[in-house]
């Protein structure tokens, strides 16, 4: 199966938009509104992303708590991870692999997670 991207985003119009571009460019995509949407498609026993971009800021559960615990499960933990966000520079940045600044440019988001999809369906 080829590799796809989990986008966490709470706003349907990020969500949407960056769904919209990923798949316009030829790249897999499954979305969730929430943390806790995330977790459950990350546990439901569908395959796995190579991926995941997700935003900070969500109420509920925040993007900072999913980097956390992502972070902390041993078979997630070397799941690539982009963070989007309008956040102030925090020390839980560390805990991403690649952080972009709204407002971004879809095109170089398209060029970031294309190497890391890349790296995912070469066989090991």
């Amino acid at each position: 199966m080829d590799p796809f991207v989990l986008v966490v985003d709470d706003h349907s119009e990020t969500r949407e938009m960056l769904e919209r571009v990923l798949t316009r460019e030829g790249i897999r995509v499954r979305t969730a509104g929430s943390v806790l949407r995330a977790v459950e498609a990350l546990h439901d026993g569908s395959p796995r992303p190579a991926l995941i971009v997700t935003d900070l800021m969500m109420p509920q559960t925040s993007g900072w708590d999913f980097l956390k615990y992502l972070r902390g499960e041993p078979d997630l933990q070397a799941l690539p991870i982009i963070v989007i966000t309008g956040a102030e520079p925090g020390e839980g940045e560390a805990l991403a692999d690649v952080v972009l600044r709204k407002p971004f440019d879809p095109l170089h988001l398209v060029k970031t997670i294309r190497p890391m999809l890349l790296s995912k369906s070469t066989p090991q």
